[in-house]
C-alpha cells in the first residue's frame, strides 16, 4: 500500500469532517480566506467541504486548531442544528408539511420578490 493511501482517513470520517468543517466555519462566521494560511489554501478548504478531496491528517490538525475544536469533534457525526435557530427550524417543519403544489407556489412567489 502506498504512503498516500495510509494517510487517508476512513470514508465515514472524511464525510463527517466535510460537513463539520462547513458547520463550524459557518457557525463561527468565518470565511475560507480567514482560515487559509500557509499550506492550507482557501481552494483546498473548498475542495474538502465539497468532497472533491479527502482531508489529510496534517490538514485535519490545522483545521481543528483554527476552528478551536478537537479532531474528534470534526470526525463525529455532524450536528446541523448548530446552524438553525428555533425560528428557522420551525419554518423547515412548516415547509415539510406542505404539498408539492404548495411548495411550487411558494417557490414561484419567492422567485418574484
Amino acid at each position: 500500500m502506498s504512503q498516500d493511501r495510509k494517510d487517508l482517513l476512513s470514508p465515514i470520517a472524511a464525510e463527517n469532517i466535510r460537513h463539520n468543517l462547513w458547520i463550524y466555519r459557518a457557525y463561527q462566521g468565518r470565511t475560507r480566506k480567514q482560515m487559509a494560511e500557509g499550506s492550507l489554501k482557501s481552494s483546498t478548504l473548498r475542495a474538502y467541504e465539497y468532497g472533491f478531496r479527502p482531508v489529510t491528517p496534517a490538514h485535519l490538525t490545522l483545521i481543528a486548531e483554527r476552528l478551536a475544536v478537537s479532531e474528534e469533534m470534526l470526525c463525529a457525526p455532524p450536528d446541523f442544528a448548530l446552524l438553525l435557530d428555533w425560528q428557522t427550524r420551525r419554518m423547515v417543519e412548516y415547509y415539510r408539511g406542505l404539498t408539492d403544489n404548495q411548495r411550487h407556489a411558494l417557490k414561484r412567489l419567492l422567485m418574484y420578490m
